[in-house]
């Protein structure tokens, strides 16, 4: 998928240029273009755009983030990009190498396991809280949620559902009234995202709909010790599903995942 991805990005980034208009239009000035450059104005921008390529899973681990592809990619300034790739390095999503620039971090397995074990501690104690109130409306969100997953999935669109599918508990944590540990959890699923990247078992995503599916059942019928187990099962099969030995993915032109009409 991620070959494709490039494919598309590549399409996208070869119409107009940066001048506005006034060079021929078969002049081609890098990847990103005034017609296809995400929106951005801050760091704060950056960031965003980041974050979201990287839960996306359209920046692989290992992926360099120069500071000129990203000053292309954004058409902002080198401080506003090195305060995005700090800000994203705190979070653990990227490393900073000194002398050699930015990279997508690549989870070692000991990472990935302490990833989900930061998860289970959180998310047994968000899911509780959703399944104490059992709330229509927040029954209702994980409902729709769940729809968009299973469309994904039976139409073959694996990547889609595996962000679908981290996005139920993103909404699962915001739906428990805590923003601070909804804002862990949305982090946490983003670096879940590159350990899927790099260590995905195929074969174990099937079950992970079917657990969301038990889970919501539970949260309506206000059953939150049951449903807070089986969150901390759900995310230890889930862990336990990878394949830690498998190696890292190939890195590519960061420009190419960030232009509008990537996917």
């Amino acid at each position: 998928m991620a070959g494709q991805a490039r494919g598309r990005a590549q399409g996208a980034g070869q119409g107009g240029d940066r001048g506005g208009g006034s060079a021929p239009a078969s002049r081609l000035l890098g990847v990103a273009n005034s017609a296809n450059r995400p929106p951005a104005a801050t760091s704060a921008d950056i960031h965003a755009h980041l974050l979201r390529a990287i839960t996306d899973q359209r920046l692989p681990p290992g992926t360099r983030l120069t500071e000129i592809a990203l000053v292309e990619a954004f058409n902002l300034g080198r401080r506003a990009v090195a305060e995005a790739l700090q800000r994203l390095s705190w979070e653990g999503l990227v490393t900073l190498h000194p002398n050699r620039g930015a990279a997508v971090a690549a989870p070692s397995a000991e990472e990935a396991r302490a990833i989900f074990a930061a998860r289970e501690a959180i998310e047994a104690g968000t899911t509780e809280a959703v399944a104490r109130r059992g709330d229509a409306a927040a029954c209702d969100a994980l409902t729709a949620n769940l729809e968009a997953e299973h469309r994904a999935r039976h139409a073959g669109r694996l990547r889609e559902a595996v962000i679908l599918s981290g996005g139920f508990h993103v909404l699962m944590a915001e739906l428990s009234g805590n923003p601070i540990l909804a804002a862990q959890v949305r982090l946490l699923v983003a670096r879940t995202s590159l350990v899927v990247a790099l260590f995905e078992n195929r074969g174990a995503l099937a079950c992970w709909h079917d657990d969301h599916q038990d889970l919501l059942r539970l949260i309506r019928a206000r059953r939150h010790r049951a449903a807070a187990s089986l969150m901390r099962r759900h995310l230890a099969d889930i862990a336990a599903s990878f394949a830690l030995d498998r190696a890292a993915a190939e890195a590519f032109d960061v420009r190419r995942a960030l232009v509008r009409g990537a996917s």
